[in-house]
Parts: C-alpha cells; sequence; structure tokens
C-alpha cells in the first residue's frame, strides 16, 4: 500500500470548493493551482475548501456538503472563521490567499499518511424521514405512499416533448452547486432530461467585483487598470463556461492566459478558434433569448449581446477621447453572450494600451461600466434570479447548465469588492 500512497501523493490534490461572500478570488487562485485540480462534486474530493464568509442559514447546507467528501477527509477554510461543530475537528483556516494551495496540498499529504486526523460526520446517520414499517409495500401509508429514504415513490407524468408518461424527479440545487451563482438555492423538476419546474428559492451571494470599479466611482482611477480589471474577469467567465460545456481543458488554458495578460495583448483568438467552431454547435448556444424588457435588466455585456448598445463608458470624456464605441451582438443566445465577453474582453486589453500611452484617467461623475452591467454610488446592480424560471422551462438540462453559464444574475453593492 505504500507505493499506492506514494503515487497518490505525486497526484494534484482533488479539492471541492464552497465558494461563499468574496471567495471567487480564491477559486480563481485554486484553478491555476497545477498542484490542485477542484473537481465539480464532494464525492470525488479529498480535501473540503471554504472559500469566503457562508451565511448562517446554509451552515446546515455546509455540512451535508462536508459530509459527502469521502473519509478520510479534512478542510480549510480562507476568508471566515469555522463555526464550532459546522467542519469538524480540526478545521484548519488560512489567512492568506498566497498559503491556500499549499495549505490544501500539505493537508491532503497529511490524509494519505493519517498524521492528519480525519473529519468526523457532521449529520446524523438516519433517513431524512421515517418510513419503515409505516405501511403497506414500500412504506408509507398505503403501496404508492411513503418516501423510502427520502425519495417519493414514483408517479408518471406526461412527458413535456411526446406524451409518454415518465416519472418526474425533483431536487434542491445550492447554495453550493458550481452550476449556480453561489448562495442560491433553486427547486428543480425533471421530465427525463427536460426541466418541467424551475423556482428559484434563494438568492445568491451579492456578486464580487475587483476593487478597481468601486474605487472609480470614488475617485478617478487609471483607465488601464480598470479595462485590465475588465479583462481579466470577462476572460474568467469564459473559461467557467468553457468548463460547463466539457471543454475543461481549453478552460484550464485559458484562466492560464487571463491570469498573465497584460495592456495590449489579446486573448489567444488562435488558441481559441477550434473552440468557436464547436461552441456554436454546443448544447444551449442558441438558447436562452430573452424577451426585451428582460435583456434589458440583464445590463452590460448581457444586453449588448441582444444588440443594445447601452454603456456607460460613452459618457465619459476620457473614454470618448479614447475612440470607445461599444461591441455588440445581435442573438441574445447564450452563444452570443459567451461571443460578447470574448469581444469585449479584447476591446478592453486595446483600450488598456491606448490609455496607458495616453496616461488617461476616468472622469466622475458617471456610473461606472462594470463586467456585470453599470455601477451607480447610490443604486445597487439588482438580483435577476427571478428571470430563470420562464427562461429555463422547456429546456434540456445540458441547455439549462449553458445557460446558466452564460448569465450574471447576483446583485452587486457598491460599497465594497475583492483587492
Amino acid at each position: 500500500m505504500r507505493w499506492l500512497r506514494k503515487l497518490a501523493g505525486q497526484a494534484p490534490v482533488p479539492v471541492f470548493a464552497v465558494v461563499g461572500m468574496g471567495g471567487h478570488e480564491a477559486l480563481e487562485r485554486l484553478h491555476l493551482s497545477r498542484q490542485i485540480r477542484v473537481v465539480t462534486s464532494p464525492r470525488q474530493a479529498r480535501t473540503l475548501a471554504v472559500l469566503g464568509r457562508i451565511d448562517p442559514e446554509h451552515m446546515g447546507a455546509l455540512n451535508r456538503v462536508h459530509d459527502q467528501v469521502p473519509s478520510p477527509r479534512a478542510s480549510v477554510w480562507f476568508g471566515g472563521t469555522p463555526a464550532p461543530g459546522v467542519l469538524g475537528r480540526p478545521a484548519v483556516a488560512v489567512d492568506s490567499e498566497e498559503d491556500l494551495d499549499d495549505e490544501l496540498v500539505a493537508l491532503g499529504q497529511r490524509l494519505l499518511t493519517g498524521q492528519q486526523p480525519a473529519d468526523p460526520d457532521l449529520c446524523p446517520d438516519e433517513p431524512p424521514e421515517p418510513w419503515k414499517g409505516l405501511g403497506d409495500g414500500h412504506g408509507g401509508e398505503g403501496m404508492m405512499g411513503g418516501k423510502p429514504y427520502g425519495r417519493p415513490m414514483a408517479m408518471p407524468e406526461d412527458d413535456l416533448r411526446d406524451g409518454l408518461q415518465l416519472d418526474p424527479l425533483s431536487f434542491t440545487l445550492g447554495p453550493f452547486s458550481p452550476l449556480l451563482p453561489p448562495g442560491m438555492t433553486a427547486r428543480v423538476t425533471l421530465h427525463g432530461d427536460v426541466i418541467s419546474e424551475f423556482q428559484v428559492q434563494g438568492q445568491p451571494y451579492p456578486a464580487s467585483l475587483p476593487a478597481v470599479f468601486h474605487q472609480a466611482l470614488e475617485a478617478p482611477v487609471a483607465i488601464a487598470d480598470i479595462e485590465l480589471a475588465r479583462a481579466r474577469y470577462l476572460g474568467g467567465r469564459l473559461a467557467n463556461a468553457l468548463e460547463v460545456s466539457g471543454l475543461t481543458a481549453a478552460a484550464s488554458g485559458l484562466r492560464r492566459q487571463v491570469s498573465t495578460l497584460g495592456a495590449g495583448d489579446r486573448l489567444g483568438s488562435a488558441s481559441l478558434a477550434p473552440l468557436w467552431r464547436k461552441l456554436p454547435g454546443a448544447a444551449g448556444s442558441g438558447c436562452g433569448r430573452l424577451p426585451e424588457p428582460a435583456s434589458l435588466r440583464l445590463r452590460g455585456p448581457s444586453a449588448r449581446a441582444a444588440g443594445y448598445a447601452a454603456d456607460a463608458r460613452q459618457q465619459d470624456p476620457a473614454y470618448q477621447a479614447l475612440g470607445f464605441e461599444p461591441v455588440i451582438q445581435h442573438q441574445g443566445t447564450t452563444g452570443a453572450r459567451w461571443r460578447q465577453w470574448f469581444d469585449e474582453a479584447n476591446q478592453a486589453l486595446a483600450l488598456a494600451a491606448a490609455a496607458t500611452e495616453a496616461a488617461a484617467r476616468t472622469t466622475l461623475p458617471h456610473p461606472v461600466e462594470t463586467p456585470v452591467g453599470p455601477l451607480f454610488a447610490t443604486e445597487p446592480l439588482a438580483d435577476c434570479t427571478d428571470l430563470l424560471a420562464p427562461l429555463l422551462t422547456g429546456l434540456e438540462w445540458s441547455e439549462a447548465v449553458a445557460t446558466l453559464a452564460s448569465l450574471d444574475l447576483a446583485a452587486v453593492h457598491a460599497g465594497g469588492g475583492e483587492s
């Protein structure tokens, strides 16, 4: 067994990340680490990384995620204080983002060698609902009643597409699913692979933006700085879209390129050219078209992907001097929003180069155009998750996942951001 441990110790440590408020940049750091493999399910992980602040009402959900990590397991908390009894004993707290990946790697090594005590289970080992002996047949009240192991008996309904009777599957997604914005919960019902009902039950945590966008509300900032931050943010969103579309190697390569972007660079159109040939045919790329009022509510790149040229940078004389004009798409689909991110990221890199040469700074007072829409000093960007139910109902699961990955839905408050 020693050689198996040695081989396991040489492989990247599989980590499931629970992202709380302000945990986005730490997650990006983990994605870039060659010693870490960020997995999409806690059942694939060895360690659990809790990044940012967790809402107290989500602690029960955090316990359930924790217990899905196979034992022996351990936990690291960054950006917050481990709550007693939530992450087991001993939970490791990390104060510096630079130390996060090293601590996760060391923790995984100690688990393999038995030097690290494994976290205990935090949830009781009992069925979610009592059912044994409570009725005839499979439990509950009569043959078709009850909820064995918390699952209701199958009750076929007509499928949305062809009228065949299929067993509906209902489940709760979130608040820590990689498919949803952090903190968001939704109740989903599937008929086969088609969503028949999508109900948002809890809004996501407010989104964290790079601090330069918030600083620009209070004082002029270098346009080169704000445009580089925009390009990196949009590049990261595009990498996430590639990942949920199954293009994980491309997503990893794009993240590495984004991390080194500078003024005048170009988001690798040559390396991404094969992807642009694939993405128009990817599941969901032609879906996600919103009616006009909803497109405008989504703001920023999402609105411009539907043909609306509104951009707060048009009001700034400094941007006007640089010859700024918004880029737009016209389809308003999931694929158009992905393309909009790509085009705006490259536009931002070109603007950063021109602004560096001209030493240009933003001009006050104006709203600040962030990567998710215009930010005002006294008015937050509102949550838009109420648009999802009519948008996703009737889509196949893969189409809905791609559509979710193309949208920025969370609120953004004007008071703070990531450094």
